[in-house]
């Protein structure tokens, strides 16, 4: 199972806070998986190994600057997707059973809603791989051969120790397969990386550049916006691939820091299939 939780809060009070809070959103959830399951916060915490979920900064508010201000009159949320099945069963819970309120930065947030309806939030959702895998690789027709991806939350790379805040082909469908292949039961082939390098191009995009603070002093550079691909090798079978790890995406994130904020991307909503 592969589940998107959205948390709706809402402020008691005005209050300033910095402006990116995705180590903080990162922070909060850690501590009430340790709260739910010790045994499962622990597992999360294990060096070097692949995260089984991703976590978004708080949407919503006015950004001054590098504050940002929230008070009562503003809709909030946050966002953690779960890659497996551990993870996932506990959103699920947590959508039935919510925490009641949320701790970011020092600012208590009153938790108002849970859901992972889609029909409720648009950044909600709950599916299997199965289920997902088999809508895309089983029928029979020719997939669309344009895929269209918006990138909400600023979305880096990493290439040679240095930030690469460019979605290209390769390295956007690179990291889907490699999330894809970590946590699905059903194995898809490896080589869709090279067939996005060498068969999709770029045909149009709104991109903008985001500072985004890492640790201590340190910045990442990212992008948010939007990105349309258009394949030169109408294959159906690479297609659908393409086409399955576009809506992955959704739960996945793309590239560099997804547990801590970035890389919070969908299929853009008014494209097509």
């Amino acid at each position: 199972m592969i589940v998107s939780l959205v948390l709706t809060l809402r402020a008691e009070r005005p209050v300033v806070l910095p402006a990116y809070l995705g180590r903080a959103s990162h922070a909060a959830f850690l501590r009430l998986v340790d709260q739910a399951d010790a045994a499962l916060a622990e597992r999360l915490h294990a060096p070097d190994a692949r995260r089984p979920f991703t976590c978004s900064p708080l949407m919503g508010g006015r950004r001054r600057g590098r504050s940002l201000e929230v008070g009562p009159e503003d809709a909030l949320y946050v966002r953690y997707t779960g890659l497996d099945g551990a993870v996932s069963a506990l959103l699920a819970r947590w959508a039935e059973e919510p925490p009641s309120h949320l701790e970011l930065e020092g600012a208590t947030l009153v938790v108002e809603g849970a859901t992972v309806d889609p029909a409720a939030h648009p950044w909600a959702g709950c599916e299997t791989y199965e289920d997902l895998a088999a809508r895309h690789l089983l029928p029979s027709g020719s997939p669309s051969a344009r895929l269209e991806l918006e990138f909400a939350s600023p979305t880096t790379f990493r290439s040679g120790g240095r930030a690469l805040p460019v979605p290209l082909p390769d390295r956007v469908f690179g990291s889907l397969v490699e999330k894809w292949n970590s946590f699905s039961p059903v194995a898809v082939s490896e080589e869709v990386r090279r067939f996005a390098e060498e068969c999709l191009a770029i045909s149009r995009y709104r991109l903008a550049t985001r500072v985004v603070p890492g640790k201590g002093d340190s910045v990442l550079i990212g992008f948010v916006g939007w990105c349309r691909y258009v394949a030169l090798n109408r294959d159906r079978y690479w297609l659908s691939l393409l086409q399955l790890l576009t809506d992955y995406a959704f739960y996945a994130g793309v590239g560099y820091q997804t547990t801590v904020g970035m890389g919070q991307v969908r299929r853009r909503p008014e494209a097509g299939r």
